[in-house]
C-alpha cells in the first residue's frame, strides 16, 4: 500500500490541477480516507456546486475548500488523462495522434543514427510539408485540452500569440517552460487556470523565461487577494497589457513601481467584486497606465481625490481610456465633473442612467470633462462640443447666478461644475439669460430669419411654442427652399442678439422656440 501511495503522490502532487467529465478541480489531498479502502485525491472542484463537504469526512479534517461544500474524494483512476502541450497542438493542427507523433520521432531518431537522410517512409513527404506550416503557425489556440506540461516547444518558430486557457496548468514553473521554449511568445491566454503562488524563490528562478512576455490574460483564475497579484506579478517584469476579469476581488493596495507594473498600459478588472471607487484610486500610482476597463463591477458612485477647480490631479496620470459600463452609477453630473480631474482622460465608456438617455448623458459628459474626445465609441465634433457648453451654460445658468456674488459659495460652485469657469470665458457671463425670462413676456416673439443662399431676410412674429419642424415648413414655403424629396426642409441655427458669437444649432425638429431660449431680435440662419 506504501508504494501505491508514493507513486499516486508522485502523479498527483498537492496543487495539480485534473478533470472529471466536465469539471475541474485542483488536488489538496492524497491517501487514504477513514473507513474506506485504497488511494483517493481530495478534490476542491471550481464549480462549488460540483463538490459535497469542506474537506472533512466524519469529523476528521483531511483538506480545506475557499468555498463551502466545494470539495469531494474522487478516485485516481476517474481522473481524465494529462497531455503536453505539443501533443495537444499537434492533434489539433496537423491531426496528429499521439501514437503518430512518436512514429514520426522514431523515424528521425532512425534517420539520425543510420546517418541516411533517403531513408524515408511512405507518407513521409506528406508529413513534412505539414510540419513545416505546423512551424510557421503565429497564433495557436488548444483550450478545454488536458494540458498539465510543456513537451518539445522549439519547433514553433514564430509563435507570438498563445491560448491556453481551461487547460490543467497549475504552476508558473510549467508556462516559464512554454516562454522559455518559445522565445516568440508575446501574448498568453491563461484564463480559467487555477495556478499555485510562487515563492520568492521560484520567481527568483522563473522571472528570466518571462521577459519577453507583454500581454497575459488571467481571467476567472480564483485571484481573490490583491497580494496574490502582486506577487505573481514579479515574473513578468515587462507586462503591458493584464486581464485579470471574473476574478473575486474585493480589495486593492497601492502598487511598487519599482517592483512590478512599470510598463502595464491596459488593465482589465471587469466584472470582479471591486464596487468602491476607493479602492481603484489605488493604482493612480502606476503612472504607465493609460487604459482601465471596469465594466459590470456593481459601482455606483465616482468619487476621485479633491483638487482646485481648475487643476487635474497627479494620479492616473497617462490614463485616456475608462471604461465603465454597466454599473448602477446613480449621479452622471456628478461623474462626469469628477472625471474631469483626469489629466489625460479621452475616451470613455458609459451606460445611460436609468432616467436618462443617451443623447441627454452625451451632452453632459462632453460639456463637463473638457478633453473628452469620445463616448461609447461616438467621437466629439466641434459642434457637438459647442452645443454641449451651451446646454452646460444655460442649465446652471441661475446657480451661478446666486454664487456669483459671494467668493466662497462661487468657489464650491465651481468645484462643483469644473468647466463652467471655461464656459464662461467663452461664452460670456449668463446674466442676462437669466434675468429676461423672469419678465412678463408675451407669446409672440419676433425673429430675424436670415437665408445664407440668397442674403434675404424675413422678419416674422412667431409664438415661443412653435416647433422647430413648424418654422422650418413656413420658411421653407417662404423663401421656396422644398425639393422633391421630403427629407430637404432647410437645416436651422439661431445668433444669440445679446451674444453674437454663440450660434446654437437647432437640430431637433421636435423641440421648441422656447427650449433653444430663442428670443425677441434673435437671428434664425437658413442653411
Amino acid at each position: 500500500m506504501v508504494g501505491i501511495i508514493d507513486d499516486t503522490c508522485l502523479h498527483y502532487t498537492i496543487g495539480t490541477r485534473i478533470k472529471v467529465g466536465d469539471n475541474y478541480g485542483t488536488v489538496k489531498y492524497v491517501g487514504e480516507v477513514s473507513g474506506y479502502n485504497g488511494i483517493w485525491l481530495g478534490v476542491e472542484w471550481d464549480d462549488p456546486q460540483r463538490g459535497k463537504h469542506s474537506g472533512c469526512h466524519e469529523g476528521k479534517n483531511y483538506f480545506h475548500t475557499q468555498y463551502p461544500n466545494a470539495g469531494s474524494f474522487v478516485r485516481p483512476g476517474k481522473v481524465g488523462p494529462f497531455e503536453s502541450l505539443e501533443i495537444a497542438a499537434r492533434e489539433r493542427y496537423l491531426g496528429y495522434s499521439a501514437e503518430s507523433s512518436l512514429d514520426v520521432s522514431l523515424i528521425r531518431e532512425a534517420q539520425q543514427k543510420m546517418q541516411a537522410s533517403f531513408f524515408e517512409v511512405v507518407g513521409m513527404d506528406k508529413i513534412a510539408r505539414k510540419q513545416s506550416k505546423f512551424e510557421q503557425l503565429s497564433e495557436v489556440s488548444v483550450d478545454n485540452c488536458p494540458i498539465n506540461e510543456a513537451g518539445y516547444l522549439k519547433d514553433f518558430q514564430v509563435l507570438t500569440t498563445l491560448n491556453v486557457s481551461s487547460t490543467l496548468i497549475w504552476n508558473w514553473k510549467i508556462v516559464a517552460d512554454i516562454c522559455k521554449q518559445v522565445p516568440t511568445l508575446r501574448d498568453l491566454n491563461l484564463s480559467c487556470n487555477r495556478l499555485v503562488l510562487p515563492t520568492d524563490s521560484q520567481i527568483k528562478e522563473l522571472e528570466p523565461a518571462f521577459r519577453n512576455l507583454q500581454c497575459l490574460n488571467l481571467r476567472n483564475c480564483g485571484y481573490n487577494r490583491w497580494g496574490n497579484v502582486t506577487q505573481t506579478a514579479k515574473l513578468w517584469p515587462n507586462i503591458e497589457v493584464l486581464a485579470l476579469q471574473e476574478n473575486p476581488l474585493t480589495e486593492l493596495d497601492v502598487v511598487n513601481c519599482k517592483e512590478i507594473f512599470k510598463n502595464l498600459k491596459e488593465l482589465d478588472l471587469h466584472r470582479t467584486k471591486i464596487m468602491d471607487f476607493d479602492q481603484i484610486c489605488k493604482l493612480g500610482n502606476i503612472c504607465t497606465l493609460k487604459s482601465l476597463n471596469l465594466m459590470e463591477n456593481g459601482i455606483e458612485e465616482i468619487k476621485l481625490p479633491d483638487c482646485e477647480p481648475r487643476e487635474k490631479l497627479k494620479i492616473f496620470v497617462a490614463l485616456e481610456q475608462l471604461n465603465l459600463l454597466y454599473n448602477p452609477i446613480w449621479n452622471e453630473a456628478d461623474t462626469f465633473n469628477e472625471l474631469d480631474k483626469l489629466s489625460s482622460l479621452k475616451r470613455l465608456n458609459k451606460s445611460p442612467h436609468l432616467k436618462s438617455d443617451f443623447d441627454e448623458m452625451f451632452s453632459k459628459a462632453v460639456g463637463m470633462i473638457s478633453q473628452l474626445e469620445m463616448l461609447n465609441k461616438i467621437e466629439v465634433s466641434a459642434e457637438a462640443r459647442r452645443d454641449a457648453s451651451y446646454d452646460i451654460w444655460k442649465r446652471y445658468a441661475m446657480e451661478w447666478l446666486q454664487a456669483a456674488d459671494t467668493p466662497e459659495i462661487l468657489y464650491d460652485f465651481y468645484k462643483k461644475h469644473r468647466t463652467y469657469a471655461e464656459i464662461i470665458e467663452k461664452y460670456g457671463s449668463p446674466a442676462e439669460f437669466v434675468v429676461r425670462p423672469k419678465s412678463k413676456q408675451s407669446n409672440l416673439i419676433k425673429i430675424r430669419v436670415y437665408n445664407q443662399q440668397s442674403g434675404e431676410i424675413w422678419e416674422k412674429r412667431v409664438p415661443r411654442m412653435i416647433t422647430v419642424q413648424t418654422l422650418q415648413g413656413l420658411i421653407a414655403k417662404r423663401f421656396q427652399t422644398t425639393s422633391s424629396s421630403s427629407s430637404s426642409l432647410p437645416q436651422l441655427s439661431y445668433i444669440d442678439a445679446k451674444y453674437p458669437e454663440l450660434v446654437v444649432p437647432m437640430d431637433n425638429s421636435a423641440k421648441t422656440l422656447d427650449f433653444y431660449s430663442v428670443q425677441d431680435g434673435d437671428t434664425v440662419i437658413v442653411k
